[in-house]
């Protein structure tokens, strides 16, 4: 007697298979590709969240500001406003304005940190301050550091190492999930180039390091967008992080809820254990897809005489196929060893004097420079650098709403 071990305990009966095989194509069917997808997601997430309606930011922060471009007479403040905690219901300002301001998703996680940039009057520096945002201050743009995945190849490449521990890259590597600028600070006056440089100062590496007891000595962040658009506002920051190429596209856009919950919820009603579908840890979300995906797939297969079931299965494959190797984003890769040529020196020598220009008042000075004194980074031609500009929030769930908006920014 021959005994074939199943990969499953339970699989679907063929009237549910195709329910399912149909819920998953119906989701990524209906978008002609990762742009049109991720719209549609973002306006899932903002209802979920309760701030698709929401006609106005409310919040106790300055609603806006106005810089005159031939005196900019202004400085930062980076608040260091704590940890990134998915679970809570009630969402700090910040992170309501966050979500109101990507067009992507930002999630929070183990080690997760929070840091808020504002505009201030008070003084013409930029500097790190542990607290919490005070209401006359405008917000320029918010970043959250956490622990890496290790599931990045142009990453792994550049090190030179074959796998990256999760002892090794929870100590040694810095990833920064989010830096996003408001809007139109980000447009008008390359914000988005002064939020990743704040991103990757020593300040912030040293304020992390004192947190969670690391010793970071790698700092990447990746771009949203790297298919659907040619550049990305990390671009022409080399002197501080460089491009070290592109992910190679194998994750596909993934379902996310409510979808996904109410598919694994309906599976679960049916006998399928939703704990197949759910896992702890780095990429748990990635893993949840992929485990919805692989089941579906040998239920499928476990159907395939059923002409209907024989029908759709093929369809299905070659649809998930797309979403894993063409209708994704294959994302930029950016990179920094905090001004070190090599990033051993710092693990090495552990009290290894800082380089200054990482420092939070070099790396502003250098902005304001480029931004207002030299006019770089294509600004030499826009005209609104004449006269004085006005920043307010521009709020992501409004824009959604005009069919014309180009959400890749």
């Amino acid at each position: 007697m021959r005994i074939i071990n199943e990969p499953y305990r339970n699989y679907q009966n063929p009237a549910d298979t195709l329910f399912a095989a149909n819920y998953l194509l119906g989701y990524f069917g209906s978008s002609k590709d990762s742009v049109q997808l991720m719209r549609r997601q973002k306006v899932e997430e903002l209802k979920l969240k309760n701030l698709w309606d929401t006609d106005s930011f409310k919040s106790s922060f300055a609603t806006s500001i106005t810089i005159n471009p031939k005196e900019p007479d202004f400085g930062v403040n980076v608040y260091a406003v704590g940890a990134a905690v998915d679970g809570r219901k009630k969402k700090p300002a910040y992170e309501c304005l966050l979500n109101l301001t990507t067009t992507g998703s930002v999630t929070g996680g183990w080690g997760a940190q929070d840091f808020v940039v504002t505009h201030t009057t008070k003084h013409k520096t930029c500097g790190l301050i542990e607290g919490q945002v005070p209401n006359d201050e405008f917000v320029l743009g918010i970043i959250r550091l956490s622990p890496p995945t290790l599931n990045n190849g142009p990453l792994t490449k550049h090190l030179a190492i074959d796998k990256i521990g999760g002892d090794f890259a929870n100590q040694h590597i810095l990833n920064a999930k989010a830096i996003v600028p408001t809007q139109n600070f980000g447009a008008l006056l390359r914000g988005g180039k002064l939020i990743a440089l704040i991103a990757a100062s020593n300040e912030l590496r040293e304020f992390y390091n004192r947190c969670f007891n690391r010793h970071i000595a790698i700092f990447f962040t990746t771009s949203l967008y790297g298919t659907s658009k040619a550049n990305s506002q990390y671009d022409q920051l080399d002197r501080f992080m460089k491009f070290i190429g592109k992910t190679d596209g194998k994750f596909p856009l993934r379902m996310k809820d409510p979808q996904k919950k109410q598919l694994i919820k309906w599976m679960d009603d049916r006998g399928i254990s939703r704990y197949q579908f759910t896992f702890n840890g780095s990429s748990k979300a990635d893993r949840s897809h992929a485990a919805i995906i692989k089941f579906i797939s040998y239920c499928l297969r476990k159907h395939s005489g059923d002409k209907n079931i024989k029908s759709i299965r093929k369809v299905y494959e070659d649809e998930m196929f797309a979403w894993k190797n063409g209708l994704t984003e294959e994302k930029r890769v950016y990179f920094s060893t905090y001004g070190f040529d090599d990033w051993k020196d710092i693990i090495v020598e552990p009290n290894i004097e800082s380089k200054p220009e990482f420092n939070l008042d070099y790396i502003f000075n250098y902005w304001k420079t480029k931004v207002f004194k030299k006019k770089d980074w294509g600004i030499r031609k826009e005209s609104w650098m004449k006269e004085e500009i006005k920043l307010d929030y521009q709020l992501i769930n409004q824009q959604l709403r005009d069919p014309g908006f180009v959400q890749v920014r």
